[in-house]
C-alpha cells in the first residue's frame, strides 16, 4: 500500500499532461508497466482467498481491524472470496455478498445464507449495514450507449446503510488531460455529476482518495484509480 504523500503526488501528476510529468512519476509508470509482464504464480485456494482479501483492503483503503464485528455488504461480490474470508477468519458474523450472477445453492451450505442473488440497482433486501463495499462492480457508464443506472445503484446502497455507516466504491478513474481515454473521461463526469447532486441535497458527504495508478496497452495508457468514500448525511433516502 502506498503512503499518503506518494498518493497525493501521483494525483498531482495525473492532473498534468504527460509532457509535464516529473521523472519520478515517469519511473513509477515504467515500474507498473514492468509488473504487467511478470509471470502469474499459481496459488492454493487458501492463498487465493488471502490474496483477494488483501486486494480489498488495499483497494478500499481500510484496515482489517476496522471490519471487526461490523455488518458488511459486498456489492457485486463475484465468487464471494471476501465474504468467505471474513466469515472463515471470524472477522464478523454478518458479512453478506450480493451479485446477480451468483447461485447460492451451489455454495457450501455453511455460506449459503450469506449470499443473495439480486440486482442491486433494483434494491437490496437487507439493511442497517455499517459498511457497503464495491470492488469493480458499481461502475459509471463509459458512453451514452451503455445502459447502467449509477444513480439507482448508489441510492439503493444509501437506503440500507446505517446513518453512521459508510460506502466505499473502487475504482473511480481519472485520466490525464488530453489522454484520449474518452471512456474514462465520460465515466468520471457521470460520477462527479451524481455526487454533486446528492451532496447538494444534503444526502451525503464524500471524498475521492487516490489509491494507485493503472497502466495498460503498449503505449502504455495511464490513469489514476481512487476509492470513493460516501458518508450518509440524511436518514430518509428513497428512490
Amino acid at each position: 500500500m502506498l503512503d499518503n504523500n506518494f498518493r497525493e503526488f501521483i494525483r498531482e501528476q495525473i492532473n498534468l499532461p504527460d509532457n509535464k510529468w516529473d521523472d519520478v512519476f515517469r519511473d513509477y509508470v515504467h515500474k507498473k508497466y514492468q509488473e504487467l509482464q511478470k509471470e502469474i504464480i499459481e496459488l492454493s485456494p487458501e492463498e487465493e482467498l488471502e490474496k483477494n482479501f488483501q486486494r480489498y483492503l488495499e483497494s478500499l483503503d481500510i484496515q482489517k481491524e476496522d471490519l471487526m464485528n461490523k455488518k458488511i455488504l459486498d456489492l457485486g461480490c463475484g465468487a464471494g472470496d471476501f465474504v468467505k474470508y471474513c466469515l472463515g477468519q471470524g472477522i464478523s458474523r454478518e458479512v453478506y455478498g450480493l451479485d446477480i450472477l451468483i447461485e447460492p445453492e451451489e455454495l457450501n451450505p455453511g455460506y449459503r445464507r450469506f449470499f443473495i442473488k439480486a440486482n442491486f440497482e433494483k434494491g437490496i433486501p437487507l439493511k442497517d449495514f455499517d459498511y457497503i463495499f464495491s470492488v469493480a462492480a458499481v461502475e459509471a457508464p463509459y458512453s451514452e450507449e451503455v445502459e447502467r443506472d449509477l444513480r439507482k445503484a448508489v441510492i439503493s446502497a444509501l437506503v440500507v446503510l446505517k446513518q453512521e455507516g459508510e460506502i466505499r466504491i473502487f475504482p473511480v478513474r481519472k485520466a490525464p488531460p488530453a489522454s484520449g481515454l474518452a471512456g474514462i473521461d465520460f465515466a468520471r463526469r457521470k460520477w462527479i455529476e451524481l455526487l454533486g447532486d446528492l451532496k447538494s441535497k444534503n444526502w451525503i458527504n464524500y471524498v475521492l482518495r487516490p489509491i494507485d495508478i493503472k497502466v495498460a496497452g503498449n503505449k502504455p495508457d495511464v490513469w489514476l484509480e481512487e476509492v470513493l468514500i460516501i458518508n450518509k448525511e440524511f436518514a430518509e433516502i428513497n428512490f
